[in-house]
């Protein structure tokens, strides 16, 4: 197996203001958008540079504000809590949540088609759902080519009878087992593995 196509163990850290609710604490909003880090240090350090912050929305995951400003003790008492992983500060009816998780994923690559270890290949052999959209209109609707077992061909790839050439050289990105796509003429086409339930 190509260390590409291999999970490996990152730390992923979630922030996030909660409001108070008739059974407990809601979510009010997500501060930072999906976020992985080599160590639990990197991911604290990340925390302590965003508590230090303004804890507003990330502009990547909306545009909220937050509620309140942390006094520098909340914010001192929030880092030691959440170096055990898990942190929970209660202010009035808001609460900041924080987590420093340990998690294994893939990481997104890029080969050309050619290459053995494409992402692409990684899928050869399993269910798989392909779609286009057009290139020119990226808001345009995704349309269903085929669905089917992928087999790749030394002239491109086939899915349920349907064949689409690929050149050799060609870049294609994606998760390997899970999804690869690419662009090809006026189109961006997206591969991705079905589940069990998928059909």
């Amino acid at each position: 197996m190509y260390p590409e196509w291999q999970k490996r163990r990152f730390f992923e850290l979630h922030l996030a203001w909660l409001v108070q609710g008739p059974k407990g604490y809601d979510l009010l909003f997500k501060v930072n958008p999906y976020s992985l880090y080599r160590s639990r240090e990197e991911a604290l350090e990340a925390a302590k540079a965003l508590v230090e912050g303004s804890l507003d929305q990330d502009p990547k995951v909306g545009q909220n504000r937050a509620p309140l400003r942390l006094e520098e003790e909340d914010r001192t008492r929030f880092l030691i809590l959440l170096e055990s992983g898990k942190a929970l500060l209660p202010l009035d009816r808001y609460a900041l949540y924080g987590e420093v998780a340990e998690v294994e994923e893939r990481l997104l690559f890029r080969a050309p088609f050619q290459d053995p270890k494409c992402p692409i290949r990684s899928l050869e052999g399993r269910r798989v759902r392909l779609l286009k959209t057009p290139l020119n209109d990226p808001e345009g609707e995704s349309q269903e080519v085929a669905r089917g077992t992928l087999r790749l061909l030394p002239e491109g790839l086939e899915v349920g009878g349907f064949r689409l050439p690929l050149p050799p050289e060609i870049p294609i990105e994606g998760l390997a087992y899970e999804e690869a796509f690419f662009d090809l003429g006026p189109d961006h086409y997206y591969l991705y593995a079905l589940g069990e339930g998928d059909g």
